[in-house]
């Protein structure tokens, strides 16, 4: 009990949310760690069941813990989001401060409001699941608690990614894009593997807690997931020819492009503006992928302000068949409003495809 209550501070909540931002990219080496992803979520949920007993973490006085446990509830699950979103976006400080020329100490604010704001999420999730459980469910009925947990967390991030600006960035699924949960990406998506690593999470965050029993029916629900994982890892890997030759006539060849443009001159006139239409336009033509795609804004001007016969030249080099590519550009005007956008280059159009950014951060781009 001394280690629920230990789990249940403020700083081991932050520490656990800075973790779980480490999980979907570390700033060493760039890859997802989903085994800490699911570490780190148990450690929040270990003191949320302790909250629901109403005794772990005060001791003789199980009335009053109990009925203040959401409450406490509400406040870790906070610091465990703020940690983590400020983990994942740290970086808009550089675009607002180094780049944006905003007073740091206002760019830290500013990440800070954003990350506290989306964190509030998290927090009713956590509050509700307090409220929702009991001492007794979550020994007696482990595996039930875990699903409340995980359909809680799941709409918080749900509502974080649609609500007012709708921010998904850095949900938690994102960190299972390779490893054992990665064969269910093509089947729920990246919120439906936030939902199974939020179970997985509570699953071995109640485990400490439960009967034999219920401990057998928890093991047993996690090697039915990690069966199925395997199962399913072996048959995109052991193909037999005929299933080797129709999987291989499903994949396509895609090229990534990022030009190495400096921030602070890629929308400079006779500079990065220039080097942008050079390299990109360079890339486009000599590039034989079946699908080509580039970054947002990888061409920085609207379309009726680039070169004479830059984007005719573009749109004939993509009437080859079997080609195509995504291409960042902005478009619009004053009457209509300016978009961030995406346009589609392929053979045979009768229509230009279209697709404009609708989740951007609510300041500073």
């Amino acid at each position: 009990m001394r280690l629920a209550r230990g789990l249940a501070s403020a700083p081991a909540a932050l520490l656990a949310g800075w973790a779980h931002s480490l999980a979907i990219a570390d700033p060493f080496t760039g890859q997802p760690h989903g085994w800490l992803q699911v570490l780190s979520l148990a450690a929040l949920v270990w003191p949320l069941a302790a909250l629901a007993t109403g005794r772990a973490l005060h001791p003789g006085a199980e009335g009053r813990a109990r009925k203040s446990g959401w409450l406490r509830a509400l406040w870790l699950g906070w610091l465990f989001g703020l940690a983590w979103l400020t983990g994942t976006f740290w970086w808009l400080f550089i675009s607002m401060h180094t780049y944006g020329g905003l007073n740091a100490a206002l760019a830290v604010a500013a990440v800070l409001a954003l990350a506290g704001f989306l964190s509030i999420y998290y927090a009713l999730a956590c509050a509700a699941f307090v409220a929702l459980a009991s001492g007794q469910s979550t020994r007696q009925r482990p595996v039930t608690a875990a699903l409340v947990f995980a359909a809680l967390w799941t709409l918080a991030e749900l509502a974080r990614g649609s609500w007012f600006t709708g921010f998904p960035w850095g949900a938690g699924g994102y960190a299972h894009v390779d490893g054992a949960l990665a064969f269910l990406a093509r089947y729920v998506g990246v919120y439906g593997l936030g939902f199974v690593a939020a179970a997985l999470a509570a699953l071995l965050a109640l485990s400490g807690d439960v009967r034999w029993r219920q401990a057998r029916t928890m093991a047993g629900a996690v090697a039915v997931v990690l069966v199925a994982g395997g199962l399913w890892a072996w048959r995109s890997h052991d193909l037999g020819e005929g299933e080797s030759a129709a999987r291989s006539a499903l994949t396509m060849d895609v090229a990534l492009m990022q030009g190495n443009i400096p921030q602070d001159e890629k929308f400079v006139p006779g500079r990065g503006i220039v080097d942008s239409l050079r390299w990109y336009g360079e890339q486009l033509e000599a590039n034989t992928a079946a699908l080509v795609v580039g970054p947002e804004t990888a061409l920085p001007l609207l379309p009726r302000q680039l070169p004479q016969g830059y984007w005719e030249a573009l749109a004939q080099r993509y009437q080859t068949p079997n080609q195509a590519a995504l291409l960042g550009i902005p478009l619009g005007d004053m009457d209509t409003g300016y978009t961030n956008s995406v346009i589609g280059l392929a053979p045979g159009q009768t229509i230009t495809y279209r697709y404009d950014k609708h989740h951007p951060v609510p300041f500073g781009e």
